[in-house]
């Protein structure tokens, strides 16, 4: 009887074990795992023409890692409506084969989750929201459709999100670079080329912004807004420089110039916010008629902006090569005169004119120094942050005579140079 009695209780135990394992202990109707998420960006006093109409959001949960990124919509409030869309997970590429061997970090998404506009798990997570860039599209033709062309992108995202193994010591945001090419003010024109080996960056249009929560606790089943108080961490550079001109030559005979600076950074680390220094690049610029302004009688002031990730001065003030130079060209028209030296007129009676570029560059050792762009600190070269445009003045005047760049008799300022000329090159100090 005793036997019995064990039999029917060892029975009815297993008959409720087995009843136990078909009911669903956590229904996720009432209790979702998860929760909607929208951020609110803070911009302070930062003017909306500069703020980008989309920002990157990268969220990493730190226990049981799993990764989500979005694109945030700067126009929704999210008081109102989600902001957050296009979400990517590390889930993503997860198949139903797997499902079991995941089942323990629901690595496979649920209905609520794919119903979801933008959503977090349950955890702890790091979060860091940061923009790109691309260039304007051309305008399509046939049925091609062109994709934009990325000027700033975060380098590694992909691979970050989908491999666990990649960190996000990894993630950099980077400038594009144009490799062989050259930008079109520049390809045409003949300038000397001081540093051939320097790729041109892409020219950044607006400022670049980031901010980051760390260690941030997500409570699931109820909807969170996350506030991040935005900060631009590329600087705004104006290079300031005054032209004087000698002679007959009037504002009409001057066209606008074309600025280069070399000696650009173009990668950022995006967990470290250090600056990857092995290669440095350069940046051209057509001045734009509100950035060349005429002062006095043949003089004229020039103010050239640059969104940059930080510029490296030249190794010493004597050098016209290598980083931190700055080169002009600026294309003037003077009177064509006959054999006898008087101007030539064409059939009206109008001077005529010959147009040609002039070339001059100085190294503004000194004022890139004093701006503090960069600082190092433990072996490693960062970008110094800044809500104020930085200025670069170059005190020395770019000095024109006729047709030519008058040189500085200190060596120190403005040397000219006639690409045409081969016996006008610049004598660089290596």
């Amino acid at each position: 009887m005793k036997n019995k009695t064990l039999t029917y209780l060892a029975l009815s135990l297993l008959c409720c074990i087995c009843a136990c394992t078909s009911v669903d202990l956590c229904p996720e109707a009432g209790h979702p795992h998860i929760t909607d998420m929208r951020v609110r960006l803070n911009w302070g006093d930062i003017s909306k023409d500069e703020i980008p109409a989309e920002m990157h959001i990268v969220a990493s949960r730190i226990i049981n890692t799993w990764r989500t990124r979005g694109i945030i919509n700067t126009s929704i409030d999210p008081a109102t409506n989600n902001n957050i869309t296009q979400q990517e997970t590390s889930s993503d590429t997860r198949t139903a084969s797997n499902a079991k061997e995941n089942s323990e970090d629901n690595s496979i998404e649920s209905p609520e989750e794919t119903a979801s506009s933008f959503y977090l798990r349950g955890g702890e997570y790091n979060i860091f929201i940061i923009n790109e860039q691309y260039a304007d599209v051309p305008a399509q033709t046939g049925d091609t459709e062109q994709s934009p062309t990325p000027i700033i992108s975060i380098e590694n995202l992909d691979n970050y999100i989908h491999d666990n193994k990649v960190s996000v010591k990894d993630l950099y945001l980077q400038i594009s670079s144009m490799g062989n090419e050259k930008p079109d003010i520049v390809e045409g024109n003949d300038l000397p080329d001081f540093n051939p080996d320097d790729e041109y960056l892409q020219e950044i249009k607006s400022p670049i912004f980031y901010a980051v929560q760390k260690n941030i606790n997500i409570q699931t089943g109820q909807p969170t807004i996350l506030d991040f108080d935005m900060q631009r961490i590329s600087q705004r550079i104006n290079i300031v420089f005054n032209i004087r001109t000698e002679g007959n030559i009037k504002r009409e005979d001057l066209a606008a110039p074309i600025i280069e600076l070399s000696g650009a950074c173009g990668r950022f680390n995006i967990a470290d916010a250090c600056l990857d220094t092995t290669r440095l690049y350069r940046m051209a610029h057509q001045v734009q008629p509100d950035e060349f302004t005429q002062t006095g009688e043949g003089t004229y002031r020039c103010v050239v902006h640059f969104h940059t990730l930080g510029v490296i001065p030249s190794a010493a003030k004597g050098h016209l090569n290598g980083p931190g130079i700055l080169q002009v060209a600026l294309q003037v028209s003077t009177p064509q005169l006959d054999s006898s030296g008087a101007p030539v007129v064409d059939e009206e009676g109008n001077p005529v004119k010959n147009s040609r570029y002039i070339y001059g560059a100085i190294n503004p050792y000194d004022e890139l120094t004093a701006a503090q762009l960069i600082e190092v600190r433990d072996g490693k070269i960062y970008l110094r942050y800044s809500k104020e445009d930085v200025n670069i003045e170059i005190t020395t005047p770019l000095v024109i005579k006729a047709d030519q760049i008058v040189p500085n008799d200190t060596g120190m300022g403005w040397q000219p140079h006639d690409p045409t000329n081969p016996d006008d090159d610049i004598i660089i100090e290596i």
